[in-house]
């Protein structure tokens, strides 16, 4: 049931990254610990590339890879709440933007788009609930 609940948690955070990325025309790149072949990795029109680490690595040392061959002039943002990346993230010259703070920026973008494209918005529970996924505890209780 995890399994199954954790790639729909993925498949649903793809969905709404894909939506931002249209919206703020930008590309996105995912890196998720673990393999799942049953989320398309390789869409070439969309904005969102996935990664999955391969055990037994995990995804932090990926996103460092990708970090290091960022461009010089290229634009990047890493959206973590990991403080090992974030710091590595800063020491590059990376802008890093918490994982909480993103959600709740896409959860205000992304909401009327999300209702138009697929007739569903993602609700704050919604939103807590993929948040809890991906950090492996409770989702937060909402004030």
């Amino acid at each position: 049931v995890l399994e199954r609940d954790l790639e729909a948690a993925r498949r649903m955070l793809i969905d709404r990254l894909r939506i931002h990325a249209d919206n703020m025309n930008v590309d996105i790149t995912v890196v998720f610990d673990g393999s799942d072949k049953r989320i398309p990795q390789d869409e070439s029109s969309s904005p969102i590339r996935v990664f999955f680490s391969t055990s037994p690595e995990k995804a932090d040392p990926i996103i460092k890879r990708l970090i290091s061959d960022k461009k010089k002039n290229e634009s990047l943002a890493v959206i973590t709440s990991d403080n090992e990346i974030g710091h590595y993230a800063k020491c590059c010259g990376i802008q890093v933007v918490s994982s909480q703070h993103f959600a709740n920026e896409i959860s205000k973008q992304t909401s009327d788009e999300t209702q138009k494209k697929t007739g569903q918005i993602m609700t704050r529970d919604e939103l807590n609930e993929w948040m809890g996924l991906f950090k492996n505890q409770e989702p937060p209780s909402q004030e």
